[in-house]
């Protein structure tokens, strides 16, 4: 095969600069990084583009991720140890010839290998590292359904009784297949890129789900009698108390593995057949850059952002439901915003990733540190920009306008359905609407979208209700018809839409004078402000999302 440099390839195609290419390559020799890696940390071009350019260049399949191609059994005729050596996984065998997913198809040490240790002749697809790794950690750990066949009731009885309940004899516990059960779902959960992993007891089984891309699907469902077993050992190592099961608990710790590391925030409530626990796995997903360019953000969006951040002081607020993506794009702010010359200071519950150069307070309310009193003591600690999770009460509320008011950047989340509803959210806090209007300098308000399966994706008519709920602007549609890379679903992945409105000199005013939200939004209208509505239309006509999909998050809006 033919040598190249990456460099050329991404100039070629137009991807990058010469400019670009020479501050990566200073920036490569500093860090001591691949040259791919210091495009992707500058911000110059995405992990996507440079393997798409890499399959294009070779004439090889890109893949989103082996995990739903893989066969088991083909992948494991290579060692494990080659696998994680080389980040490669084997995928099928057919007429003699074995397919495996890479990161570096030019890695030609690790093609020769499999090709020895087989004695095939080796084909390579790309895909991205942290997929090739999930796949690695599936194919090659021991699945909960054999661990469970393992568990004996009886010594599951005793275990529950004489072990689990005593903390002393946690060394004896670690050894228990109950301990391999835990963390058998834990690391599947990772690997299929969960967010959160619910465990629930029900009259003749415990079912669990995880959810992945925002939808909830069942993972297994274990003997009713191993449900206190499983629920005891979490809460034993979330530090909760495993006597008491009838008041809701909460707790948290880190699961941590060979080649698996995650925070979880555990919590439970009691139900008729048992407690049910739901485990969060924070900043789990390794697909995730924070970096703005890489959020699949339109470029219109994207200056306004831009724009609304480069301001020395006042609030920028994200605002959407629970798992829409705010804390990832306010992540994303922070790390454009960070700089040695200033002083960054988050407050957050709970800290779902740490960043170098910035300093991070985890909320602990039992200790009386809230939002609230935590937000006071950083205004004492000479701070530039500071990161608020949420402003959940109007103590916090006043407190953030405030330090905004006096000289400080304020980066917040809100719960509300679209952008200017902040504003009256935050009025009916108790804040003063003057005080709004000079301290808001921009609300985006976002929503994660599934994407079609690009694998399975046909055009289809959209139906005449779902037109009129598009406001008939649907051009041409598309549909995912499932297939075994989206696990039948129609959808693989996410991406995030965004309406940003810029708080400007006539909407201050408008605010100051207690406009009406009829008022705010017909200025909003007026003015060709790019809507939820406006984007989610044009990602169905690009067939990136189908009609359902745009009708269910404007439905939830509306």
């Amino acid at each position: 095969m033919k040598y190249f440099r990456l460099g050329e390839v991404l100039l070629n195609e137009n991807l990058i600069t010469q400019t670009q290419l020479e501050e990566a390559l200073s920036h490569q020799q500093i860090h001591k990084t691949r040259l791919g890696q210091s495009l992707v940390d500058l911000g110059f071009v995405s992990d996507r583009d440079i393997k798409e350019a890499l399959a294009r260049k070779l004439n090889v399949e890109f893949i989103e991720s082996p995990l739903y191609l893989v066969d088991e059994v083909v992948a494991k005729m290579i060692p494990e140890q080659m696998a994680r050596k080389y980040k490669i996984v084997g995928i099928s065998l057919k007429h003699g010839t074995y397919t495996i997913a890479t990161t570096g198809p030019l890695n030609f040490e690790a093609i020769e290998d499999v090709g020895m240790v087989t004695g095939l002749n080796v084909k390579t697809l790309i895909s991205f590292e942290s997929e090739i790794e999930k796949t690695i950690n599936r194919v090659y750990s021991t699945p909960s359904e054999s661990i469970v066949d393992s568990l004996d009731p009886e010594s599951v009885a005793n275990l529950t009784q004489k072990e689990l309940d005593d903390i002393s004899m946690e060394s004896r516990v670690d050894s228990a297949p109950v301990v391999k059960l835990v963390n058998s779902i834990i690391s599947e959960a990772y690997n299929l890129n969960a967010s959160d992993i619910h465990i629930e007891p029900e009259e003749y089984e415990t079912r669990i789900r995880f959810r992945i891309d925002g939808d909830l699907l069942v993972y297994n469902n274990i003997n009713k009698n191993l449900h206190n077993l499983v629920t005891t050992r979490i809460k034993l190592i979330a530090g909760m108390n495993i006597a008491e099961k009838r008041v809701p608990q909460d707790g948290s710790f880190k699961f941590s593995s060979e080649y698996v590391s995650v925070d979880m925030r555990v919590s439970s409530i009691p139900t008729p057949f048992g407690e049910k626990l739901v485990l969060r796995l924070l900043g789990a997903d390794k697909n995730i850059t924070y970096d703005l360019h890489s959020l699949g953000i339109s470029e219109e969006t994207l200056t306004k952002i831009n724009e609304a951040i480069k301001v020395p002081h006042g609030i920028l607020l994200v605002t959407g439901p629970t798992g829409s993506g705010k804390t990832t794009t306010l992540y994303s702010v922070l790390e454009n915003l960070s700089d040695e010359k200033k002083s960054v200071v988050t407050i957050e519950d709970p800290v779902e990733r740490n960043f170098e150069g910035i300093n991070q307070v985890q909320i602990n309310t039992k200790a009386g540190l809230t939002f609230a009193s935590g937000l006071r003591s950083i205004l004492r600690q000479d701070p530039d920009i500071i990161m608020v999770g949420e402003i959940r009460d109007s103590e916090t509320a006043e407190i953030a306008i405030r330090a905004a008011i006096t000289g400080h950047l304020v980066l917040s989340t809100l719960h509300t359905n679209d952008a200017l509803s902040a504003i009256p959210r935050l009025i009916d806090m108790g804040v003063e609407p003057y005080m709004v209007a000079s301290s808001i300098k921009c609300v985006i308000a976002q929503r994660l979208v599934k994407r079609i399966c690009p694998h399975c994706s046909k055009p289809s008519e959209p139906d005449l209700e779902a037109n009129l709920l598009l406001n008939n602007e649907i051009e041409q549609a598309s549909l995912g018809e499932g297939c075994v890379r989206c696990n039948q679903t129609g959808y693989l992945g996410r991406i995030a839409v965004f309406e940003v409105v810029l708080v400007n000199n006539k909407l201050q005013e408008l605010i100051a004078n207690r406009a009406t939200m009829e008022t705010l939004r017909a200025y909003v209208e007026d003015h060709h402000i790019r809507s939820l509505r406006d984007e989610l239309v044009t990602l169905v006509n690009q067939g990136i999302t189908s009609t359902d999909e745009a009708v269910r998050i404007l439905y939830n809006v509306d």
